[in-house]
């Protein structure tokens, strides 16, 4: 749970005032709980279920009853004639699902706003999802809560794609399965590892086929293409059981010609472990034993890219904050050990020279991702940090940063886990996707009553108003930055639709369909509650 107890300022006032509530915080410490509770038990979690599951799964049996049974009583008919017209829009429905925005608790009566999404079959027979925003008055009434009152809007045909992807992965031998390491907290107890590690595709033996690395908590594994079909050789190139890994937990893995031989090198990162460094000759790679590259931190991520121009690929190492040790410090969030930047020394291995540059980013990294946005020649960096705000260093061509991240409009609170840049309009000049979260549980925070640990009442009282806007903010999802093509950015993904798609990891921008148009992949997922299905 987030120590909002951090997010106003000054601090020194605010550790003041918590100082004083400590000695009370105790009395009405139960009191509090009990409120919280009830509110959860009797508001909070009755309508999460009429708005994220009873809602849009009505739509499911196609019988209008089992829609209307959402619905007040007392309703007109005319409040239940825009989810009527929907569904008629259908044959049938074989997915609905409703993303939680907001819920004003405080208005008379509730409101409460979600994203209807129906997938199904239409009336011509061809797959058909739709979306629609929905704004809901809300009634607590006969012991349940019940819609009221349905404010339309327009819905939208969402384009069906005219490519599609099948899973091939046994068929292509690749038969890889991710098993993590325990992680160990401050008390010596193990924690099940539920962090990804790594995977790079490169032409390592110079065939003309991509082959594949993978990490797994402890090992590296390397499945070398042949015409399609993989084939297992991490023995024989050097990893596998015959690399050294030790009680590294690897993190990351990036192939990259570091020395300029002609062949992939490897880099793997580890979380609090020195990184392997491993040179490659197209048959086998060895292990670096001085590489330079020096780290007790957490490195999560990493990015590879020609930092001061003098023709070798130098690597920055996003260091994510160790949870056990440190939490987060809202709403900036800048208070995680330094993240590194190595530049090469063009014998393959490197030098940390990240105070030299000027970097240096203490926020909680989770994507470092370097491209030229401003279009000078030289390759800047933006860096996604979670629970706070992002950074983006502009490169003066040698290797020194300054750091523009408000200056160009990025900096927007966002609980950033991937990013990518593309130039999606065609315009000359790239724009950045940063995948954020989109909590169907965020409007929690919300409630009047919301039990914020270890924060004295009153405190909660004064900061809430601020803490609210924040939690707005920082819930709201994916952040879609459109170059203007003057090193600044307007942040359009409402506009574009792609906001809120849940709790997004790691993003891409291909162009998966061969249109000459670039799409956008966002991976996402992750359990906001009991319920299984409650993503």
């Amino acid at each position: 749970m987030i120590d909002f107890a951090a997010v106003g300022k000054p601090r020194p006032i605010l550790s003041l005032l918590s100082a004083l509530a400590l000695c009370g915080a105790t009395l009405v410490g139960c009191a509090t709980d009990a409120k919280w509770r009830n509110t959860r038990e009797e508001v909070i979690n009755p309508i999460h279920r009429l708005l994220h599951h009873a809602y849009p799964e009505s739509f499911q049996s196609g019988d209008p009853a089992r829609i209307a049974d959402t619905f007040s009583p007392d309703a007109l008919p005319d409040q239940l004639a825009p989810s009527l017209e929907l569904l008629a829009t259908f044959s049938k429905v074989e997915y609905g699902s409703g993303f939680i925005d907001r819920v004003d608790l405080e208005a008379q009566p509730v409101r409460g706003w979600i994203r209807l999404k129906l997938e199904g079959i239409g009336l011509e027979g061809e797959r058909r999802v739709v979306r629609q925003q929905k704004e809901f008055e809300l009634v607590h009434e006969g012991g349940a809560w019940r819609i009221a009152r349905d404010v339309p809007t327009p819905f939208v045909v969402v384009p069906q794609p005219a490519a599609h992807f099948f899973d091939e992965t046994l068929t292509r031998a690749l038969w890889f399965r991710h098993e993590g390491k325990d992680k160990i907290d401050p008390k010596g107890v193990p924690h099940r590892y539920v962090y990804g590690s790594g995977i790079a595709a490169a032409d390592l033996d110079g065939d003309g086929w991509d082959d594949l690395v993978l990490a797994s908590g402890g090992r590296v594994d390397v499945f070398r293409n042949e015409q399609g079909v993989f084939h297992q050789v991490s023995e024989d190139w050097g990893v596998g059981d015959e690399l050294p890994v030790g009680e590294r937990i690897l993190s990351v893995v990036i192939a990259a010609d570091f020395d300029n031989d002609g062949f992939q090198d490897l880099f793997v990162g580890a979380e609090f472990g020195q990184p392997l460094l491993l040179r490659g000759d197209g048959r086998r790679f060895t292990v670096v034993s001085d590489s330079g590259l020096h780290t007790a931190e957490r490195t999560v991520s990493a990015s590879v890219a020609d930092f001061d121009g003098d023709g070798f690929l130098d690597l920055y190492l996003a260091n994510h904050e160790d949870e056990y040790r440190r939490a987060p410090d809202p709403p900036w969030s800048h208070n995680a050990e330094p993240d590194q930047l190595f530049l090469n020394e063009g014998d393959g291995t490197f030098r940390d020279a990240t105070r030299r540059a000027g970097l240096g980013n203490r926020g909680w990294a989770l994507t470092p991702v370097a491209a030229d946005y401003d279009g000078d020649g030289d390759e800047d960096l933006f860096v996604g940090n979670d629970f706070g705000t992002s950074m983006l260093y502009r490169n003066d061509g040698h290797g020194d940063f300054d750091e523009v991240a408000a200056d160009a409009g990025v900096d927007a609170p966002v609980a950033a886990m991937g990013a990518d840049w593309g130039d999606y309009d065609g315009d000359g000049d790239l724009d950045l996707f940063v995948g954020g979260m989109s909590s169907n549980a965020g409007w929690v925070l919300e409630a009047p009553d919301f039990q914020i640990r270890r924060v004295p009442g009153f405190v909660d009282w004064m900061f809430r108003s601020r803490v609210r806007e924040y939690v707005r903010a920082w819930f709201r999802g994916n952040r879609f930055y459109e170059n203007q093509g003057d090193g600044t950015f307007v942040e359009r993904a409402h506009e574009m639709g792609v906001d809120a798609h849940g709790w997004s990891w790691a993003t891409v921008w291909l162009d998966f369909d061969n249109d000459g148009y670039l799409d956008v992949y966002a991976l996402n997922g992750f359990i906001t509650g009991p319920l299984k299905d409650d993503l």
